[in-house]
């Protein structure tokens, strides 16, 4: 912050010592930040794009799962391109409420994928359910993915 603050002091004074020089030096440095702020914003547009493209579906379904693993995901990509380094974190909550009862402590359920994922997939695995708070049961709770992850590479 103080390094920002030396710069836009060092600058006015020279805009006023030196004004026909760096108005227009002025002029080509914001047109040049706009444009790389606006190439940025785009990748992140469609980065968010693909991502809503990944339908992420979690169930607890143990008579489909390995014992002692009963959450099963399927990711689907329907996205146009590889879809890899997929993580999320797991929220579980009562049908009807917004709260999350993982007891998540210090760290948060996190989890991802070990594979690429190419445009049209699916994938599935099957989890053990995290601690949950006390008094709830993990097959009378919905499971969604929260904050979806990607990275995105071009099909070829």
């Amino acid at each position: 912050m103080p390094l920002g603050i030396a710069l836009l002091l060092i600058w006015l004074v020279l805009l006023v010592r030196f004004p026909r020089i760096l108005l227009p030096a002025s002029g080509i440095i914001v047109a040049l930040t706009l444009v790389l702020a606006a190439g940025v914003g785009i990748w992140q547009w469609q980065d968010g794009k693909n991502v809503e493209r990944l339908d992420i579906s979690i169930r607890h379904m143990p008579e489909a799962c390995d014992f002692g693993k009963p959450l099963q995901v399927r990711i689907h990509n329907h996205a146009d391109r590889t879809a890899s380094h997929i993580s999320w974190r797991l929220l579980a909550r009562q049908p009807g409420y917004n709260t999350n009862l993982l007891d998540t402590g210090v760290t948060e359920s996190i989890y991802q994928t070990s594979q690429p994922l190419a445009a049209g997939e699916q994938w599935q695995q099957c989890y053990s359910v995290p601690r949950l708070r006390s008094g709830y049961r993990p097959a009378d709770l919905e499971y969604q993915a929260d904050k979806v992850r990607a990275d995105f590479t071009k099909t070829e």
